[in-house]
């Protein structure tokens, strides 16, 4: 069922963000809010220059266009590259999929979203740069996408339900990979304290 991980990820996320972050939070609001909008917009779509485009893409465009607007144009121009090479990617895999779907060994959301991680992971380091490039590239790769396949007359929803999919689980595998580098700094971090202990007091 398509749709399904993007809800479970969703309503996870607006759990955390609800009960979970400080009251305090500046963001902790708007977060939930915009997680409820996103799963209430997802079923429901705009037609776009004679393209199906649905309400939840529009509205995954806003926080980018916000973080954007936030940048140095260095640090924007580096994303917008690494943005594209992953809209590259991400349009490249759909037309392998569909010329030539022998290939795909796996489920291909999950081999999707495993592509977009190891590609935002040698392309940035900055762990919030990395979901901001991922969304960024994949939602260029999926108008790419629709322009080519417009040709053939197939017909194609923009930020589909699918495609919402392959965000949440890149999401999660984005976060659960953050969680391990910040463990291993952590860890890090311990140990080298327990060597300088150590060695005062030899």
């Amino acid at each position: 069922m398509e749709g399904l991980t993007f809800y479970w990820a969703s309503w996870f996320f607006w759990i955390v963000a609800t009960f979970f972050m400080k009251k305090t939070h500046q963001f902790r609001f708007w977060l939930s809010l915009y997680l409820l909008l996103l799963i209430i917009a997802s079923p429901y779509t705009v037609t776009l220059f004679e393209f199906d485009l649905s309400i939840a893409g529009l509205f995954l465009c806003c926080p980018l266009f916000y973080i954007a607007s936030r940048l140095e144009w260095q640090k924007l121009t580096y994303l917008l590259i690494c943005s594209f090479i992953i809209m590259l990617a991400y349009v490249c895999f759909h037309l392998f999929e569909l010329f030539d779907p022998v290939w795909l060994l796996f489920p291909r959301n999950w081999m999707l979203a495993a592509i977009l991680l190891i590609m935002s992971l040698i392309l940035h380091g900055n762990k919030r740069s990395r979901m901001f490039i991922i969304v960024l590239g994949s939602i260029q790769g999926e108008f790419l996408y629709a322009l080519i396949i417009s040709k053939y007359s197939f017909p194609y929803v923009i930020a589909s339900l699918s495609f919402l999919d392959v965000i949440s689980l890149s999401s999660i595998l984005l976060a659960i990979w953050n969680g391990i580098e910040w463990l291993a700094s952590f860890y890090e971090r311990h140990i080298n304290q327990l060597e300088r202990e150590k060695q005062r007091l030899t």
